[in-house]
């Protein structure tokens, strides 16, 4: 019976804790991003937008390659 009882106790500490440091949690959480996470937001998109920018005309120098390689007559026996 003592360890029942025990064994109870553990679990109801054990769940008055987790509840108790989500409702803290939650409460510290502020709903805007800090200043430091904005700014790290701002370069994440930057780089992001650079990236893509960089492979659109990566593209359409390897199109432009191809293209012009199509055009090309091939001669003869090569």
């Amino acid at each position: 019976m003592r360890r029942l009882f025990w064994l109870g106790a553990g679990f109801g500490l054990g769940v008055a804790a987790a509840r108790r440091a989500r409702r803290r949690q939650q409460a510290s959480t502020p709903d805007a991003p800090s200043p430091l996470g904005r700014a790290l937001r701002a370069h994440v998109d930057d780089a992001i937008a650079e990236g893509r920018a960089e492979a659109r005309r990566r593209e359409a120098t390897l199109r432009s390659l191809l293209a012009a390689s199509k055009s090309k007559p091939e001669e003869p026996g090569k």
